[in-house]
């Protein structure tokens, strides 16, 4: 029996949803926080302004960053969808909302009739305040009808299924609905004979500390496919050094695929340690 595929609006806002929120910035007494993040380091520019680094690298780790350009300013995004036909006054699921005439950006992850919802980086805690300097990763409402909202770059999604939206002429094709709230899926193993590994949660699953049932998954594959040191009890909910060695390993065997060997674990590592494991790539 087929297995609806899940869309990939979808994909990509249960990717985002599931970035822990929290400080990721470094800190120190001289410039205050310092904008080094995970994120800045995936996109390949680290230590600026990371709020539409962020959205590329939500992108990226759904495989969809072949759809959005990636450049780290709201103007130039902004501008680009307007010239590719792809800007909205009207929010809808996995857009890049345009806040403040291009002061910063989010993502949209749900709206109602009065409310957007959006998460993203280089931003504070609501209701927190830094004098204007982000430094994690946080979720947010805002009035639809704000003048803080300028717009939004609606990207056209490859399978073609447009996300939910309240544009009444969306030019994906979608009808518009009045809202749309998150809610968490069900998490399923692959099939028999499935090609791929389970959706890939995010890369903050892996980092040194991360406690949870992904790294467990990703730890077993590790230990089945024997990447670098053995383990002397076993896989744990728990990223350890070890672990981020084991993953090197992987990556170096696999450099011109998974390089830089430098442990964090993205959308290909996760794939390949699957593979590996389940016997549909040979070491």
């Amino acid at each position: 029996m087929a297995t609806e595929k899940t869309p990939d609006w979808r994909r990509l806002t249960d990717i985002v949803m599931a970035v822990p929120e929290k400080v990721y910035e470094g800190y120190n007494s001289k410039v205050g926080y310092d904008n080094l993040t995970i994120f800045g380091k995936q996109y390949g520019w680290n230590g600026v302004a990371w709020c539409v680094m962020f959205d590329w690298c939500m992108y990226e780790d759904a495989g969809l960053e072949e759809i959005v350009p990636k450049v780290a300013s709201v103007w130039v995004f902004s501008d680009w969808a307007k010239k590719n036909g792809q800007w909205s006054e009207y929010p809808s699921v996995g857009a890049w909302v345009n806040f403040g005439n291009g002061a910063h950006t989010e993502l949209v992850v749900g709206f109602d009739e009065t409310y957007v919802y959006t998460k993203g980086g280089n931003s504070v805690q609501a209701g927190a305040s830094d004098a204007g300097q982000g430094n994690g990763v946080w979720q947010h409402k805002t009035e639809r009808r704000s003048a803080r909202v300028t717009g939004y770059f609606a990207p056209r999604f490859p399978d073609g299924v447009c996300p939910p939206t309240a544009d009444p002429k969306d030019p994906r094709g979608g009808k518009p609905v009045a809202s749309w709230r998150y809610s968490k899926p069900s998490v399923a193993a692959p099939p028999a004979g499935a090609k791929k590994a389970p959706a890939f949660p995010g890369r903050s699953y892996f980092l040194l500390g991360a406690k949870n049932k992904h790294a467990k998954q990703l730890q077993t594959w590790l230990h089945e496919g024997d990447w670098g040191p053995r383990y002397k009890v076993g896989p744990s909910q728990t990223m350890t050094r070890m672990d981020l060695d084991k993953v090197k390993a992987l990556q170096r065997h696999y450099l011109s695929a998974l390089g830089p060997a430098d442990g964090l674990t993205g959308p290909k590592t996760w794939q390949y340690a699957w593979e590996v494991a389940n016997g549909k790539r040979k070491k």
